[in-house]
């Protein structure tokens, strides 16, 4: 397994690059809203029809939280959904609350090989083979760096 941070936040035509590639090749994605936020109900009337289904948390790939549980939206990865995720942001640390939820997550296979912290703007990959390395390394302008 390979790891690699995503050193720069994805803007304009490298986060629209990024986000297509992502659901191209994911079977999901999640994101999270907190319950201390109030959250732009336009925006998750616009991904309703896609959610495969959603759960109470306080602990997801990236983040553990105490109090009051969050909502985990796991969405079916498609053309709908990427043109919404390209729509509303426009750039990867832009999913932050209380404006858009928090954390997007690709998952394929049931591994989640991308993943973010976006209050905190750190994202990374987990690849496990070549061929989703390459995927990642094509996305033009995007920077990353792999861990030892």
């Amino acid at each position: 397994m390979n790891y690699y941070d995503v050193t720069e936040n994805p803007t304009g035509t490298t986060y629209n690059e990024l986000i297509q590639a992502l659901c191209d090749h994911s079977d999901s994605f999640y994101f999270i809203t907190r319950a201390e936020f109030q959250y732009d109900e336009a925006v998750l009337a616009q991904f309703a029809p896609h959610v495969l289904h959603t759960y109470k948390t306080q602990k997801w790939e990236t983040t553990t939280i105490t109090g009051k549980a969050a909502t985990a939206y796991i969405i079916e990865a498609n053309d709908d959904t990427c043109a919404l995720l390209q729509h509303y942001a426009s750039s990867l640390y832009d999913w932050v609350a209380p404006k858009l939820p928090e954390d997007l997550t690709f998952t394929k296979n049931d591994f989640h090989w991308f993943t973010c912290c976006t209050h905190e703007k750190f994202a990374m990959f987990s690849i496990r083979s070549a061929h989703y390395e390459q995927i990642m390394l094509n996305v033009d302008g995007l920077s990353v760096e792999k861990r030892d």
